[in-house]
């Protein structure tokens, strides 16, 4: 049964002195923030287990800077990857010189994208401050906006209370302490919303702009090619009504074009730069790279492991994605958002692999969380929908404990760890 939401004339403000916060900003930053704080605690927490790194007992995980035992909160958030985007941040991208023994890493470095390296170097380079520290303020910042730009993408045509579920889920998802680590997740989150919300809202030139900045982020740009295309089409559809400019047809194509071919601008600025050295892994995880290779993801996975049944399954699970999104179970959450739910994760099928990194890929495909509620009527709140997702979120929060404890900590005896 659902309540009827109280309505105003306004929006719910929340006033700072002379200053009039709206719902769409205070909310999400507010929930964001307290999922920082919890996972500061975790984090802290679980660092007073990690072993001094470099160590002999893992000699296959990458450190650039020494961490000693029980490093910290900011030494947990540098593990991993961080450490190669610590790397690019104070070193830049660089070709090795002649007889250089480590120069397999200057090479590899190119396999990390840009964006967020290049941008906490900048303020490192500006502040002083430690590459930890810089982190967290470009991750927080980041966050906070990305938090914010989803709710109103989802606000416009579902209402609040899904657009709170929808940030509520994000912030509380095992993986979601990556927002806080030295990893790109925060940024990548911002720039997909963002290009979301300026499709929908028809601003194609600024979409260009961030999809750009996002295939130097993650390559992650060839679903919204599939998202400008049906948007373009339900507009098509609907032009009677709502007639299109021949601007704007010019914009969409320009989009879509540019969404699906810049997935290969980095490799490509990449291989200029090294004259065609191949060993730089920078084409790591393009769509063009995995064909090319004969590889498709769980599909090709499925095949090795389980055989035709596993294909089959996939197979059927990317059909209910798509039954999903055109069903009324969607039908408040607009076709950008629908689109986005069904060809994302059908994405990862194809090119990522089984392994655990996927829980972080999963971070993307935010709209997953609305299954919970369905499209219930803006302006209300289905009491028991709501009573599910607080203990689905609870559930979830409790699990980001073991999974910080098994991802981001190098343990002793961790034998072949988790990779967040």
């Amino acid at each position: 049964m659902a309540a009827k939401a109280a309505q105003t004339s306004s929006p719910m403000t929340w006033r700072l002195g002379r200053a009039a916060i709206p719902l769409s900003i205070w909310l999400p930053l507010a929930i964001f923030i307290l999922a920082r704080i919890y996972g500061f605690a975790i984090i802290a927490f679980a660092s007073r287990y990690q072993v001094a790194l470099p160590s002999p007992d893992h000699p296959g995980i990458y450190q650039f800077s020494a961490h000693p035992d029980s490093p910290g909160y900011l030494g947990l958030i540098t593990n991993w990857d961080g450490q190669w985007f610590e790397r690019i941040a104070t070193n830049g991208y660089h070709l090795p010189a002649a007889g250089d023994p480590h120069g397999k890493d200057a090479l590899w470095a190119f396999a990390f994208l840009p964006v967020f390296p290049t941008l906490v170097g900048a303020l490192m380079t500006v502040t002083g401050l430690s590459f930890g520290v810089c982190v967290t303020i470009v991750n927080l910042i980041a966050g906070g906006a990305a938090m914010v730009v989803m709710f109103v993408l989802v606000e416009r045509t579902a209402g609040r209370f899904a657009a709170g579920v929808t940030v509520l889920f994000v912030n509380s998802f095992v993986a979601a302490p990556l927002f806080q680590a030295a990893y790109s997740e925060s940024i990548t989150l911002l720039l997909v919303c963002t290009a979301l919300l300026l499709i929908a809202r028809r601003h194609y030139s600024w979409a260009v702009l961030a999809v750009l900045l996002l295939s130097l982020t993650r390559l992650v740009t060839p679903p919204l090619a599939v998202v400008v295309v049906v948007h373009a089409f339900v507009r098509y559809r609907n032009r009677a009504k709502d007639p299109i400019r021949r601007g704007e047809i010019a914009g969409m194509a320009v989009l879509a074009v540019v969404s699906a071919a810049s997935v290969s601008l980095w490799s490509t600025i990449t291989n200029a730069i090294t004259s065609g050295v191949k060993a730089t892994g920078a084409n790591r995880g393009s769509v063009s790279n995995a064909v090319a290779a004969g590889r498709f993801g769980w599909f090709t996975n499925a095949s090795e492991h389980i055989g035709w049944i596993g294909v089959i399954g996939l197979a059927i699970l990317v059909v209910l994605f798509v039954v999903v999104a055109l069903s009324k179970l969607t039908r408040t959450w607009g076709v950008e958002l629908r689109t986005w739910f069904a060809i994302y994760p059908i994405f990862l099928l194809f090119v990522a692999g089984v392994h655990t990194g996927m829980l972080r890929y999963l971070l993307l495909a935010f709209p997953l969380g609305l299954l919970m509620i369905g499209s219930p009527e803006p302006g209300t709140i289905p009491r028991k929908r709501a009573a599910l997702v607080a203990a689905v979120c609870a559930v979830s929060l409790a699990l980001q404990i073991p999974w910080v404890a098994n991802a981001l900590v190098v343990t002793q005896f961790a034998g072949k760890p988790w990779l967040p």
